[in-house]
């Protein structure tokens, strides 16, 4: 791969490991629910500039809801009161195995023996953060958490079935769905006046907000897309491997969160595990 490409991986690694900072920075202003709503709603201009996937709306509507809003409103609530962002980073990217076995119930797939074995050393290192709920993140935030990657891995389940497409135009035309359900939500769990929270926001809450719409899904998703038709998926995906590392050391160095030993156990056995489910076997000629 060309030193250029690497930088290139480099930055969309940076963006979205630094993304869950960012979205800590943003929940002391606004609520989970306003901030889903107001993430996506900052996308919509980019829906006249970026022609729509050519799939089914109910397609884009559930990779809307599942991926778009269900998965940020867990996590984001999961964010605002009971979990550290760099864990946060970490943990969400339990949606891998949690794919690969909704892949094997729902379209029969067969897990290689390296797969399996990741599952395993993954779910044992979530099981160190079950059973030590109350550091860096508490029992209600675990299971925020997870049911966000959840939502995630349901969302790829659609994703497996769209085929190839546009993964920018995908998910900017798949953030019509949440503005107006967060909108609803947030007046009747949050506040009747989410104007006038946005209305209140500081600078640094609005930096934060747009950091979390441009970086995480216009810049990442674009550059994102274009390695993966430069380059084998294979020589790409390993390296999202490095957005928790990188989620954990700007959570350390912005925010001054630090994990317990039992928490950097848990995390590297998490990411031993996750490291196994992306080697691919190579094939005889």
């Amino acid at each position: 791969m060309p030193p250029r490409d690497l930088g290139l991986i480099a930055l969309v690694i940076l963006a979205w490991g630094s993304n869950f900072t960012a979205m800590k920075l943003a929940l002391e202003e606004v609520p989970p629910f306003l901030f889903v709503a107001l993430r996506f709603a900052i996308l919509l201009p980019l829906l006249a500039v970026l022609k729509r996937p050519t799939i089914g709306w109910g397609q884009i509507i559930a990779i809307g809801a599942l991926i778009n809003m269900a998965q940020f409103a867990f996590l984001f609530a999961a964010l605002r009161a009971d979990a550290s962002a760099g864990l946060a980073s970490l943990l969400i990217q339990i949606q891998a195995p949690l794919t690969i076995l909704l892949s094997m119930l729902v379209f029969g797939e067969r897990v290689r023996v390296l797969q399996g074995l990741g599952l395993i050393v993954a779910l044992a290192g979530l099981g160190v953060f079950a059973t030590s709920a109350g550091g860096a993140v508490t029992g209600v935030g675990l299971i925020l958490i997870l049911m966000g990657a959840l939502s995630w891995a349901l969302g790829n389940l659609v994703l497996k079935r769209v085929g190839r497409v546009n993964t920018l135009a995908l998910f900017v035309w798949a953030s019509l769905v949440p503005p107006l359900p967060m909108l609803g939500m947030s007046i009747f769990f949050e506040s009747s006046a989410p104007f006038a929270t946005i209305a209140a926001m500081s600078a640094q809450g609005w930096m934060a907000v747009i950091y979390v719409a441009v970086a995480s899904t216009v810049l990442g998703y674009s550059i994102w897309g274009a390695l993966l038709a430069r380059h084998p998926a294979a020589a790409v995906t390993p390296f999202a491997l490095l957005i928790p590392v990188v989620g954990m050391a700007v959570a350390a160095a912005i925010l001054g969160e630090r994990l317990t030993p039992r928490d950097l156990l848990g995390g590297a056995i998490i990411l031993a595990g996750l490291a196994l489910i992306q080697i691919r076997p190579r094939r005889p000629r």
